[in-house]
């Protein structure tokens, strides 16, 4: 091999001890000697590209300046077609995320706090100028802010979302955004007992009518419940069963 391990061209024969020996030039000499350059020149990379490399290209840690853009799929990049080809994906990337979520949006999360261009639906007062589009969408429907410079974000803090009406009827007059209390659907109760001590048939008593005061019993005599086997919980409000996660509104694009 006419490069050592280092990748230094090693040469047969040194014709400079020939000289100082007065050694003459010989045929076979030169042909080994010429043998030995043409080895070396043909493992050397040509300049114009006519012959593939053989092997793996081992830049020593050095840039391989000015290379040229790849037009075939196999071409190598330079650094200006990888920053072009990322820039295009980060365009491409965020118009797909605001054609996901849009100015608006509404989103449940574990998460306690302000994030991106997610904030917290606690009613907080926000820029009229920096979240314009927003303020274009639901204006002061959640609250005034300070009348000039704020307004106020949607406070889902306690509640539960409660879709529109919208015409339906089964939650009338109805408007996008507003508010509605709990209450208790209006009902009347019947209970069907029978006076311990007398004998005779069942009745029906409903709630509102005056009656004489009496203890009342079943016809084993154990006093009317409503439900004996029901443990009935109380509390300050309706509800239903429910676990609680926070509201966020996405207010501005991403960019």
């Amino acid at each position: 091999m006419p490069f050592d391990s280092e990748g230094n061209f090693t040469r047969i024969h040194n014709w400079e001890d020939d000289r100082v020996n007065d050694i003459d030039i010989v045929t076979d000499h030169h042909d080994e000697e010429d043998d030995n350059f043409a080895a070396a020149l043909s493992q050397t990379l040509l300049r114009d590209g006519r012959v593939a490399l053989t092997g793996n290209f081992d830049a020593g840690n050095f840039q391989i300046k000015n290379l040229g853009k790849a037009t075939t799929s196999t071409d190598a990049v330079n650094k200006q077609q990888l920053d072009d080809a990322s820039s295009g994906m980060n365009e491409t990337f965020t118009t797909l995320l605001n054609q996901m979520w849009t100015i608006g949006d509404i989103k449940t999360s574990v998460r306690t706090a302000n994030h991106d261009n997610w904030f917290l639906c606690d009613g907080q007062a926000v820029s009229r100028t920096d979240y314009a589009d927003l303020f274009a969408l639901i204006g002061t429907t959640y609250g005034t802010g300070d009348g000039i410079n704020t307004f106020n974000l949607p406070d889902c803090r306690g509640v539960v979302i409660r879709g529109v009406d919208n015409g339906r009827g089964l939650d009338p007059d109805r408007v996008l955004g507003s508010y509605q209390d709990d209450a208790l659907q209006k009902h009347v109760h019947k209970v069907t007992v029978k006076h311990s001590g007398e004998s005779g048939g069942t009745g029906n008593y409903l709630a509102g009518a005056s009656y004489e005061r009496r203890e009342w019993t079943t016809n084993s005599g154990d006093p009317v419940s409503a439900d004996e086997q029901t443990t009935v919980r109380t509390a300050s409000e309706t509800r239903m069963k429910n676990i609680a996660f926070n509201f966020f509104i996405k207010v501005k694009e991403e960019e």
